[in-house]
């Protein structure tokens, strides 16, 4: 199912850099599958208190609006859950963890031409100790080539679990241009993880190609499924 088998080395990496990319992460078949049911999923009709469809005006066009994120799609595809569920996959971010995990958040970026991106943030600074759970790790699916072009992920790395800036606010200017940061270019199928920690930010896509994304962020399983 998937091409990783994590060892102490990984472990250490993401560790010390509080991400761990791996390049063709799933194997040819299964990612096959997963590019398929997230275009499934795209095609879904808006439903109440099912999953949640978000769109913004396009930067290219004002006269346009495009669709930038899908929310709570977990649970209505069954094919796909049966993928992200499978022990295999959750028992490697168990070993990035050192426990097991239950799934808190699942969302697409779509990010089609003309979608903003993300200024840089800690996940931190909304989910620190939300529900007394004191951690949370995520991973990043890439479902498209993602480029310097198509508004790529790019990740600092900081000495210790700490918050660079205040609670629901992103990092300060003066902050991000002293941070290193590096661009993590990714070919589909290819996985970033990175914890709650971790400062990242994505830049808007005035080209005329797509970065589809998929998000899912765990916590420990000790502190309790508060998903819903």
């Amino acid at each position: 199912m998937i091409n990783y088998k994590f060892n102490e080395k990984h472990i250490n990496k993401f560790n010390s850099d509080g991400y761990l990319y791996c390049k063709k992460f799933f194997d040819t078949e299964n990612f096959y599958k997963i590019k398929k049911y997230i275009k499934e999923i795209e095609n879904f009709k808006n439903v109440k208190k099912k999953w949640m469809k978000y769109y913004d005006p396009s930067l290219k066009n004002k006269n346009k609006i495009v669709l930038t994120r899908i929310e709570n799609f977990y649970d209505y595809h069954k094919k796909l859950k049966k993928i992200l569920s499978n022990k295999v996959f959750k028992n490697q971010i168990k070993k990035l963890v050192g426990n097991d995990v239950v799934l808190f958040k699942d969302k697409i970026n779509f990010k089609y031409p003309g979608s903003k991106g993300f200024k840089p943030h800690q996940d931190a600074t909304i989910w620190k100790d939300m529900y007394g759970i004191k951690s949370f790790i995520t991973l990043a699916i890439s479902i498209d080539e993602s480029t310097i072009e198509n508004g790529c992920l790019r990740f600092a790395r900081i000495k210790n679990k700490k918050l660079i800036s205040k609670y629901w606010n992103e990092i300060p200017k003066k902050i991000e241009k002293k941070m290193k940061w590096k661009i993590i270019t990714q070919k589909p199928g290819d996985v970033v993880f990175f914890n709650d920690y971790s400062p990242h930010k994505s830049s808007d896509n005035f080209s005329n190609k797509k970065r589809r994304m998929v998000f899912l962020t765990y916590n420990e399983k000790k502190f309790g499924d508060f998903r819903k």
